[in-house]
């Protein structure tokens, strides 16, 4: 039984636990049981999901932002609303207009490929799109959106104010910020982990972390001081001069490409470039050519 996995964040309030303990390709869920039983993203793994289609009568489904890892279960509740960010709101569901999105064209295919057969994702169209002016009431929990670009263009957090409770997402203080896509930026992500540590919740909930109640500060100082870190961890590797792909050579962010190497070296390349386009206006890089030059 499902509800046996379940994690009490408050009441009413239930952490929906991931495969893979939350990591990616999976992401926890949040389930709200109250006047109206609603669902908070869908990539905690399929048959879990159909356990709570068993268990739970699902009144609607709310996605987070449109990345495949919280939406991978949607098309399990295409008979219920489904409330996505205004944002994401016109790539509609579509695997193909998501990986306009998300990838180069000749990776297009590669990427929806991994979608469909590694997070069993199909094409399910939303119904309705939110935004900060949204107030989502489901009863005695009520949840305000928070508009965190960086991450990607359509992310959301969401406050629970009397508990100050943060459903903080993908800004989810782990060791691996994420801002991989021409729409993601650097700026935006540094502005919205400032935003969120502003709110001084008192528990955090991560999808991929968990719920977090200890050192909530100092959690998000760490979070934001690894992309210091990246910043000097690319300026190591420049010497007299590095271009974009012999950088991605020494994956300084990954680390390693273990699995699906042409999608990761991609990804990459994007977060090195937004690094070196930040060094480059504080003047600590110089561009020449194709290449980067630490000054």
């Amino acid at each position: 039984m499902v509800q046996q996995k379940l994690q009490r964040v408050a009441d009413h309030i239930y952490l929906v636990p991931g495969g893979n303990k939350g990591r990616f390709p999976y992401s926890h869920s949040v389930l709200i049981v109250d006047n109206e039983t609603v669902l908070i993203d869908t990539g905690c793994g399929i048959e879990t999901l159909k356990q709570i289609r068993k268990e739970y009568r699902i009144d609607y489904v709310i996605n987070s932002h449109t990345h495949i890892d919280h939406i991978a279960g949607n098309w399990l509740f295409q008979d219920k609303p489904l409330f996505v960010p205004e944002q994401g709101f016109t790539s509609r569901g579509s695997l193909v207009k998501l990986s306009q999105r998300f990838v180069n064209e000749p990776l297009g295919p590669r990427w929806r490929k991994f979608a469909r057969e590694i997070l069993g994702v199909r094409d399910c169209e939303p119904t309705d799109s939110y935004n900060e002016d949204t107030r989502f009431s489901f009863g005695e929990v009520t949840l305000t959106p928070i508009y965190t670009p960086g991450h990607t263009i359509d992310h959301y957090c969401f406050l629970e104010e009397t508990e100050r409770i943060l459903f903080s997402f993908d800004y989810d203080l782990t060791s691996f910020p994420w801002y991989g896509h021409a729409e993601s930026s650097l700026a935006d992500f540094r502005s919205s982990v400032k935003r969120l540590k502003a709110l001084s919740p008192k528990i955090v909930v991560s999808s991929h972390k968990g719920i977090i109640t200890e050192d909530i500060g100092a959690r998000f100082d760490a979070f934001y001081n690894k992309l210091d870190e990246r910043n000097e961890r690319i300026l190591s590797l420049l010497g007299s001069g590095k271009t974009v792909e012999q950088l991605v050579d020494h994956a300084p962010i990954y680390g390693r490409f273990p699995y699906v190497k042409s999608l990761l070296r991609y990804w990459e390349a994007v977060m090195i470039l937004k690094h070196l386009e930040e060094l480059e206006k504080e003047g600590r890089v110089q561009r020449q050519g194709e290449s980067y030059i630490r000054l």
